[in-house]
């Protein structure tokens, strides 16, 4: 066969005038060459079983072997040809059989060349047709292959991320041929750190290198030890699933994987390990508690591996108080950058020393709301245009989920420091800066009888003036104002389940009576009325 478009062709006829007028044709002009001829079926069979013509021009009647044979023969030695028989009339019942046996057509005795040329156009156009059809079967396939690493990477994504049994994926894990047994699995979720902080600096060649180079890194640590798969599922996160392997834990594996990484690239990993999963039905449960180890990674800051056995099982978080922000703000709207961010790091030191660690997620969910109430204050005092850059870059730096803490707290701190001097230098008169610093004075003081006199006196100013200044920057008096804080902190209490006398105490009032009476003149309710409106169940105390 010459190409694609070209046929080959063999010509078997006991009659060597038959064979000679047939050999003559102008077949080349057809796109067919002939490919040997033979003048006895014994002969003929050897050579189409050498030469492999696609059609076969032979006589149904010929010494040592006849046409009919000669077919049963190719039949049995699953030779595909177009066979198109020369019959006579006398002969028509064997044609017929031979069709019955899968001959292409038959030409019956005496025959023209245009009948001749005519069977065997018909059997060439077969052929093409076939071919074609083969040809896309072969390019479904080779595309199939080329799209198995994506078919297996969705289809684990599906098995991690939704509780599937084994009768629904049993078929589609043997097709996919993933190389794992289906009972006895453990997911790890592998995560770059500090990714996408760095990642802005990088082209997007470099990106798709390091994600490369960790994949290949990983899987081949991964196989040194135990069956398993590994897939991309996001910008910066991978999962791999593996066989619990004899002889050493997903931990260790996990551990090898950052170590080896580390050693290689330039940058680490953070990893967490699930549980072992029991069948495919489960592989969500450990993929969840992956993710819940990997989030332990905010304290580490990363470069190695978790178990969700080493992790604290709590189905409820211990509240942290929030009871700073107001302080970090009233630092932030003096102008006071310094005390701002010293105020953060030792908010973050008290969390640091707690006897058991915040959850992670919580702890994320902290940090985020006193950044959004920073924010929130640097947008109100700072023009938009100065203001962006800074909030931009923060937000930038913190967004990833596999930030570490220490990360958080720098760059809250940071924000601080640049809103606060941009504050002080652009937005604050003197008057304001003084009455922002007597705030904090104030903030701390509420548990005390407090005098107007006493807060002047702090910021060194005559007690008039003061009054004034306040009155004008606040829209409000002094007095009206610790009020107001009073009020805002026994609130607080009440919902914590602090008693009214202790909670009348701790906002600087002596008398009990007089403390409900100004805070139902405030709200509109006695401390009792409140805290049962929080918590029906409670009794009043």
């Amino acid at each position: 066969m010459l190409g694609h478009d070209k046929v080959s062709l063999s010509i078997i006829d006991d009659i060597k005038s038959v064979v000679d007028g047939l050999t003559m044709i102008d077949w080349k002009s057809e796109g067919v060459t002939v490919a040997g001829t033979s003048s006895n079926g014994v002969d003929g069979l050897e050579l189409i079983l050498r030469e492999k013509p696609d059609i076969v021009i032979t006589d149904i009647r010929m010494p040592r072997m006849d046409g009919l044979t000669m077919l049963r023969e190719l039949l049995q030695a699953n030779i595909a040809c177009k066979v198109i028989l020369i019959s006579s009339f006398t002969d028509f019942d064997y044609a017929k059989e031979a069709v019955r046996l899968g001959a292409f057509d038959y030409v019956v005795k005496p025959f023209t060349e245009e009948d001749i040329v005519g069977a065997v156009r018909k059997a060439k156009a077969h052929i093409m047709q076939e071919r074609e059809e083969l040809m896309n079967v072969r390019d479904m396939e080779f595309r199939l292959r080329e799209s198995m690493p994506l078919l297996r990477q969705e289809f684990l994504r599906l098995l991690v991320q939704h509780r599937t049994s084994w009768k629904e994926a049993a078929k589609r894990w043997e097709f996919l041929e993933l190389g794992l047994q289906p009972q006895g699995l453990i997911v790890l979720l592998l995560e770059i750190d500090a990714f996408q902080e760095n990642e802005v600096e990088l082209s997007m060649h470099e990106v798709e290198l390091i994600r490369f180079s960790l994949h290949n890194i990983a899987k081949e640590t991964i196989r040194e030890h135990a069956g398993g798969m590994l897939f991309r599922l996001e910008a910066n996160r991978f999962v791999a699933i593996l066989n619990d392997p004899p002889g050493i834990s997903a931990t260790q594996i996990a551990e090898r994987c950052c170590k080896n990484i580390e050693s290689f690239t330039k940058f680490t990993v953070s990893i967490g390990v699930g549980g072992r999963a029991q069948s495919v039905v489960e592989l969500p449960d450990s993929y969840k508690q992956a993710d819940q180890a990997l989030s332990y990674h905010l304290f580490t800051g990363g470069n190695g591996a978790i178990s969700y056995d080493e992790i604290p099982r709590s189905n409820k978080q211990a509240p942290l108080s929030l009871d700073g922000k107001e302080e970090i703000l009233l630092a932030l709207r003096s102008g006071n950058s310094e005390r701002a961010a010293s105020l953060i790091l030792q908010l973050s030191a008290a969390m640091q020393g707690a006897t058991l660690r915040p959850n992670p997620e919580y702890l994320r969910s902290y940090y985020e709301e006193l950044a959004a109430s920073i924010i929130r204050t640097l947008f109100e005092l700072v023009s938009l245009d100065e203001i962006q850059p800074i909030v931009h870059s923060y937000k930038a730096k913190t967004s990833g989920l596999g930030v570490a803490l220490s990360v958080l707290e720098q760059q809250l701190t940071a924000l601080c420091r640049d809103g606060g001097e941009l504050i002080r230098k652009n937005t604050l008169s003197e008057g304001q800066r003084v009455i922002f610093k007597s705030l904090e004075y104030v903030k701390q003081s509420l548990e005390r009888d407090l005098t107007v006199g006493e807060c002047a006196a702090h910021v060194h100013l005559s007690v008039s003036y003061f009054s004034s200044l306040f009155k004008k920057v606040m829209g409000m008096t002094l007095i009206q104002y610790i009020t107001a804080e009073r009020m805002q902190k026994a609130k607080s209490l009440l919902i914590a389940g602090v008693p009214v006398q202790e909670v009348s105490s701790v906002v600087g009032y002596e008398e009990r009576r007089y403390f409900s009476e100004m805070f139902k003149r405030t709200t509109g309710m006695t401390p009792s009325e409140f805290r049962a409106s929080y918590h029906p169940e409670s009794p009043g105390v």
